[in-house]
C-alpha cells in the first residue's frame, strides 16, 4: 500500500495541511515504509507526528527542509536511514515549541563487521542548540542528551533502562526549567544535586524507577511538587529542603525516613505502598518515619495508645478474600493510623460487598474477631466514633439497612472503571 500512502500525503501537502499524523504497524520484521521526499515541501505544517514502521531515507539530508511554521514535532519508534537525519529535521524548525523523540533507531545494513546480525541500532546521542522557542521536550532511549534552550520549561527524560549504562544529560542554559521528570537513571545523586543548583526556578521534580543511593537530598526554593516512585533499590532516607513544597508523593515497598527541613502549611504527602495482611504493622512504621510528626495530619496513605496518628484518608485497592483475615487486617490498620476517611475500590476480582458490610458492622461494634490467636484488645479507638457515614456516587448512607440495600443494588464492577465506597469517620 506504500504508493497509496505516498499519494495521500502528496495531496495533503499540496492542500496546505497543517497537522499531519501517521502511525504504522511494522518495522519489527524488517518492513518499513519509506516516507516520501514530498515532505520537504510541507511549508504549512505546524504539527508532525510520525510513529512506528516509518523510515526516513538518507536522501532527506540532501534537501533543504521548509518547516518554517512547525511548532510540534513527534518521532516515535522511527528508523533513520543514517545518522544526522534527526538533528537535520530539528534544525529546520526555527519556531519549534514541543519536541518528542521516543525509542528511535538507525539503519545498520548487514555486513561482515556485524557478527550478531543486527539490522538497527539505537540512536546514541542528541544535540539541541539554538531552538529559542523550545518549551517542552520528551526524550526516551538516548544515552547522551545535550540541550541548550534558554526558554525550555518542561523536560521528560527516560534513559534506555540499562541499569549499568552511564547516561549523560546536560542542560546548558536551561535555567528557566520548571518541570523535570527523570526515568531509569543509574546513580544520579551527585549529578542531580548539581543540576538542581543550576535550575533555581524548578517547580516539579519526578524520579521514577531510578537507582539511587541509600540517602538522597532534594532542595529547591521554588519546588512545589516532588515524586519519588518505584526505585530499583530501597531508599532509606530522603531529606527535603523546599519551603514552598505543596505535594510530596512516595511510591514503593520500603519505609524510608522522609524529613522536611522547612514546611509549607499546605503540604500534603501521598504514599502508595504495597502492604500484605501479615505485615500491616509497617504502616505505623512508615508514619513514624515522616519528620516532623505533624505532617502525618495530611498524609493520605494506608502506641498502644488511645488514638494513633491522624491522617486524611486511606485508599485500599486489593484485599484478601478470606473472611478469617477481615478482622485482623482492619484492626491492625486502624491500630496504625486514625484516618478521616477510608475508601474501598470496587475491583472485579474481589467480592467487596461482603467485606464492606463486615467492616461497617465492625465499626459499629457488631463484629468481633472470629480468628484464632488474634491478640487484638477488644477496646479500640473506633468504638468511640460519633458517626460513620458511607458514601457512594454522591449519596450518603447512615444505617446498616441502607448500606445493605446500597450494596445489593450495586452492579458488577467493570474492569476498566474504578469506583470507591468511602467511610467517613469522626470521633
Amino acid at each position: 500500500m506504500a504508493h497509496h500512502i505516498d499519494r495521500w500525503i502528496q495531496i495533503a501537502i499540496e492542500s496546505g495541511v497543517q497537522v499531519l499524523e501517521l502511525s504504522l504497524i511494522g518495522g519489527a520484521i524488517g518492513r518499513w515504509y519509506n516516507f516520501p521526499l514530498s515532505l520537504t515541501e510541507a511549508k504549512s505544517l505546524t504539527k508532525l507526528v510520525l510513529s512506528g514502521g516509518i523510515r526516513l531515507d538518507p536522501a532527506f539530508l540532501n534537501h533543504s527542509l521548509k518547516f518554517f511554521s512547525m511548532r510540534t514535532l513527534s518521532l516515535s519508534h522511527i528508523l533513520f536511514g543514517v545518522e544526522g537525519i534527526m538533528e537535520h529535521f530539528i534544525s529546520h524548525c526555527p519556531l519549534i515549541e514541543h519536541l518528542t523523540l521516543r525509542s528511535c533507531n538507525i539503519d545498520n545494513p548487514l555486513s561482515i563487521t556485524d557478527p550478531h546480525g543486527f539490522r538497527t541500532y539505537r540512536v546514541k546521542s542528541l544535540n539541541l542548540h539554538g531552538q529559542q522557542k523550545l518549551k517542552g521536550v520528551e526524550v526516551r532511549g538516548i544515552l547522551k542528551v545535550y540541550i541548550g534552550a534558554p526558554n525550555l520549561e518542561k523536560l521528560c527524560y527516560r534513559a534506555p533502562g540499562d541499569r549499568d549504562a552511564s547516561f549523560e544529560l546536560k542542560l546548558d542554559s536551561c535555567t528557566n526549567l520548571k518541570c523535570l521528570s527523570l526515568w531509569y537513571l543509574s546513580s544520579p545523586d551527585e549529578w542531580l544535586l548539581e543540576l538542581l543548583y543550576k535550575i533555581p526556578f524548578l517547580e516539579s521534580l519526578t524520579l521514577h524507577k531510578c537507582s539511587l543511593s541509600d540517602r538522597i537530598d532534594i532542595s529547591g526554593p521554588k519546588l512545589k511538587f516532588f515524586e519519588l516512585s518505584n526505585c530499583y533499590n530501597k531508599v532509606e532516607e530522603v531529606n527535603i529542603d523546599a519551603p514552598n513544597l505543596l505535594s510530596c508523593t512516595y511510591m514503593g515497598d520500603g519505609n524510608p525516613v522522609i524529613s522536611f527541613q522547612r514546611l509549607c502549611d499546605r503540604l500534603e504527602v501521598n504514599a502508595y505502598i504495597w502492604i500484605h495482611h501479615q505485615d500491616i504493622y509497617r504502616l505505623r512504621e512508615f508514619l513514624q518515619n515522616i519528620k516532623p510528626q505533624k505532617i502525618t495530619e495530611s498524609l493520605p496513605v494506608l502506641q498502644d495508645s488511645s488514638r494513633p496518628p491522624s491522617i486524611k484518608c486511606v485508599q485500599l485497592r486489593v484485599l484478601s478474600d478470606k473472611e478469617a483475615l477481615y478482622f485482623p487486617f482492619m484492626s491492625w490498620l486502624l491500630w496504625s493510623c486514625f484516618p478521616e476517611s477510608i475508601s474501598f475500590s470496587l475491583l472485579p476480582d474481589f467480592k467487596m460487598k461482603a467485606f464492606i458490610l463486615y467492616f461497617y458492622e465492625m465499626l459499629m461494634g457488631n463484629n468481633k474477631c472470629k480468628c484464632d490467636g488474634c491478640l487484638m484488645h477488644p477496646k479500640r479507638w473506633w468504638h468511640g466514633l460519633k458517626f460513620v457515614k458511607v458514601t457512594h456516587s454522591g449519596r450518603t448512607y447512615e444505617n446498616v439497612e441502607d448500606v445493605k440495600a446500597m450494596l445489593n443494588a450495586l452492579p458488577e464492577p467493570e474492569s476498566d472503571a474504578e469506583e470507591f465506597i468511602t467511610f467517613a469517620l469522626e470521633l
